[in-house]
């Protein structure tokens, strides 16, 4: 059964649905008498059956994965199906505490006796496209946020991975969720077109290619519709120097790890490793070892992530036929070339002695090549990083030095950045996920989950009694009233013009409005 793609004179029917779903939401939750009871408890209830109506489905998703592109059971398991439960209990157990509105105290004279809050406020209908290489985490995980945050969703999985995109519709229904709520549309360049050129959405989340991130975020501009764009980037692994050699074998264990996982196939995947050159030789003698260690007798039938498709695996083994490096693989069982390619199978390669002008060193490789390049000085193979790739979405480091550490931070930007370990941080629950530059922009990963998918509003209240000191703002304009506005509301600094800091506690807000007003008065 193939995938079956959405008419694209469905698409418009679905998008106003979700509109209306979200205003009719909004309109019984206002004729409550109390609102935000409710509509926490909604949300929090739509949460609980999302869960378990994933739960439930957890053989159907790791069969789903091993059908679209062999998938281990065991990396779904860790890398897609655990991730995305826990996030989703994590919501559930922080939803009130997300919800809830600060309070902002400005102590300066205007405002001091009002009353300061800032509220989530929800978006409204959001459109989620999700990628192929982890299809249902990468789609469910921003649909759950968008529940979370009070919105309707439009959901676009990959039509790259035909069994996961029809269970994702399964899962959806099986959640039961109102009509409206969240819809699925299926399809691919015309039907994502269609949805992000509607301009009827409150925010747009992609995750993907910085070519089409960059195409999806001019079409929105159009609308001043917000995106958030997850993308990929060519992230440079560091071994310096400085880091004890007799951690090498565990360094490569985790960079392998990164590196490997889902055939490469993964935005936060060590892209390629600099190595300085008085450990480049241990780290290739590792590498060997450990290649022939994880992976004996390779085969078509190893549990091992297959490209997603034709084009991705000729692109990958055009880099591994046209590399100037000399390269190190696993053994291949007998009989087994003919299969690995018929499969869409490359097995790990990792490519070394080899220039910056290398293929393999021009682009994200997105596929199981690794190269490996050393280095002599720290500040020149930055230099070149930068004037290449100056922002990538992460950056890892092993050094045992962390002034060499803070020295690579501060030069090279990157959306994030592991020291001792690769691609483990995606697991933290309550951190943001994001890029930078070419790696994108905005944020994700829980109370940053939630905010990207609500509005942040200023709700001040003045009382009335407050009339006589703010009465200078009001005609006719007289010199008098000038002084008061400027004696009442203008802000002293708390260092001299030598900038020198004056006494501590005048930098307190409260100390600092008092203080500048007795100046001022007397």
């Amino acid at each position: 059964m193939g995938l079956t793609y959405t008419p694209l004179e469905d698409i418009t029917k679905i998008v106003d649905i979700s509109r209306e779903a979200f205003f009719k939401k909004q309109k019984y939750l206002a004729g409550l008498k109390n609102p935000n009871k409710e509509d926490k408890e909604f949300r929090s209830q739509l949460l609980k059956r999302f869960y378990y109506a994933i739960k439930d489905s957890s053989d159907e998703i790791e069969d789903a994965l091993f059908q679209d592109f062999h998938r281990s059971p065991q990396e779904s398991k860790s890398f897609e199906i655990i991730k995305l439960l826990n996030d989703i209990l994590h919501m559930i157990s922080n939803l009130d505490k997300w919800m809830k509105p600060e309070t902002i105290s400005d102590y300066s004279p205007p405002f001091m006796f009002g009353k300061t809050q800032v509220e989530k406020i929800s978006m409204g209908s959001v459109l989620v496209i999700a990628p192929f290489n982890f299809p249902v985490l990468l789609a469910l995980v921003p649909v759950a946020y968008a529940i979370a945050a009070g919105n309707t969703v439009v959901l676009k999985p990959s039509e790259l991975t035909e069994n996961c995109s029809i269970l994702i519709e399964k899962i959806i229904e099986r959640a039961r969720f109102p009509v409206g709520y969240v819809s699925v549309v299926h399809g691919g360049v015309e039907e994502t077109t269609k949805l992000v050129e509607s301009g009827k959405f409150d925010k747009i989340f992609y995750t993907g290619s910085p070519k089409v991130g960059s195409i999806i975020s001019q079409t929105a501009a159009k609308t001043l519709t917000p995106c958030v764009l997850e993308l990929g980037g060519k992230s440079p692994t560091f071994i310096t120097d400085k880091f004890n050699k007799n951690n090498i074998e565990t360094a490569m264990k985790r960079i392998f790890f990164g590196a490997f996982g889902n055939s490469g196939q993964i935005c936060v995947s060590p892209d390629y490793i600099v190595v300085h050159e008085t450990l480049y030789e241990e780290v290739l003698k590792t590498a060997k070892l450990l290649l022939d260690e994880f992976w004996p007798d390779f085969s078509s039938e190893t549990e091992y992530t297959h490209m997603i498709n034709k084009v991705a695996y000729d692109k990958a083994q055009r880099k591994i036929k046209l590399t100037k490096g000399k390269k190190l693989s696993v053994k291949i069982a007998n009989m087994q070339s003919d299969k690995l390619e018929e499969s869409l199978c490359i097995p790990p390669t990792v490519v070394y002695d080899l220039g910056w002008s290398d293929i393999v060193m021009q682009e994200e490789n997105f596929s199981p090549i690794l190269p490996i390049v050393s280095y002599s000085n720290l500040d020149d193979v930055l230099d070149i990083i930068i004037s290449k790739h100056d922002t990538p979405l992460v950056q890892y480091i092993f050094s045992d030095d962390n002034i060499e550490i803070e020295r690579i931070l501060k030069r090279l930007r990157s959306g994030d950045c592991i020291i001792g370990d690769t691609m483990i941080h995606v697991g933290i629950q309550d951190a943001p996920f994001g890029g930078i530059g070419n790696s994108g922009y905005g944020s994700y990963g829980g109370k940053w989950g939630f905010a990207a998918f609500t509005n942040e509003r200023i709700v001040f209240n003045q009382p009335f009694w407050m009339d006589f000191l703010l009465s200078m703002r009001y005609p006719p304009f007289t010199p008098k009233k000038k002084a008061l506005i400027e004696n009442l509301t203008e802000s002293e600094p708390w260092f001299n013009r030598r900038g020198n800091d004056d006494f501590i506690l005048y930098r307190l807000p409260v100390i600092s409005s008092v203080v500048n007003l007795l100046k001022k008065l007397f």
